[in-house]
């Protein structure tokens, strides 16, 4: 089934840029909220659409659901942006949109249409669909499924401003999962080491670089998210000059220039510890 998709390239057209932030906000929350009240009317009756200072819900969930999954995406946002501040932003128009679809055909057949029909989209717990209007996808499951899936979606929509390169953009996100739900995720033993020194070769690495890792079947991409984090944990221990990388690395490289530039470094030579002597740093295209 197709649903409601605005055209948001001819919505945009029509919101002129010389009136006031006020005026804008408030162009883009009308045009927000009839996509919502079409797709709700889509979806069926059990369908509500309840809002808060910063979001939007159309759920068929009950209230308390509703109102509980509220109150956690507003911390999780502020502390996301307190966590990464000079890298994370929020700012734009209107409000993040959220949809919990009542099962797992809807949510699937509403996702795979921002997918070309022969892509492969592997199971998820949620997604961040940065097309047109962004907004985050979850289906029916126990909220405390959708909590860390939400940090970690709402991570990349505080990142879309950056062409950072998916390593970091994917390392940063599964880190802020711990940093919202006050957990630490993070483990490293020796058999996760012998785990990436079994998987990663010299040609392998530049699909981590690249980020096609991260949308791997087999056991990269569990450890492809791993490594990022692990990447990210150690350049961010200097906080000041990790905005700094951030600011600057680019999915082109893999990031490579911003490291040599700004951390003195290549990110190769950050994977010697790990996965011993080897050529790993990012090829260019």
């Amino acid at each position: 089934m197709k649903y409601y998709k605005p055209d948001w390239v001819a919505i945009q057209e029509t919101i002129c840029e010389g009136l006031s932030y006020d005026a804008q906000n408030n162009a883009w929350l009308e045009e927000c909220k009839k996509w919502l009240n079409q797709l709700s009317r889509e979806l069926g009756d059990d369908y509500a659409i309840i809002e808060s200072e910063n979001f939007f819900i159309l759920s068929s969930e009950d209230n308390k659901y509703n109102q509980h999954f509220l109150k956690f995406l507003e911390k999780a946002l502020k502390k996301i942006l307190t966590a990464l501040e000079g890298i994370a932003s929020d700012e734009g128009y209107s409000k993040h949109v959220v949809l919990i679809l009542a099962d797992q055909e809807t949510y699937y057949d509403y996702t795979f249409m921002f997918y070309p029909e022969d892509a492969k989209v592997g199971l998820s717990a949620g997604v961040y669909i940065n097309d047109g209007y962004g907004h985050f996808i979850f289906p029916h499951q126990e909220i405390n499924f959708n909590e860390p899936t939400a940090a970690h979606e709402l991570t990349h929509a505080c990142l879309v401003h950056l062409p950072i390169p998916a390593w970091l953009n994917e390392g940063l996100a599964v880190s802020m999962e711990g940093t919202v739900l006050g957990e630490d995720y993070f483990l490293i033993d020796k058999d996760i080491i012998d785990k990436h020194q079994q998987y990663w070769t010299e040609e392998s690495i530049q699909t981590f670089w690249s980020g096609e890792s991260f949308s791997n079947t087999d056991v990269g991409q569990e450890l492809s998210y791993h490594l990022a984090q692990l990447l990210v944990r150690n350049i961010s221990q200097d906080y000041e000059q990790f905005v700094h990388f951030s600011k600057n690395a680019h999915s082109n490289d893999g990031g490579e220039t911003a490291a040599q530039e700004v951390l003195g470094i290549s990110l190769g030579d950050l994977l010697t510890g790990l996965l011993g002597d080897g050529n790993w740093s990012p090829i260019s295209a």
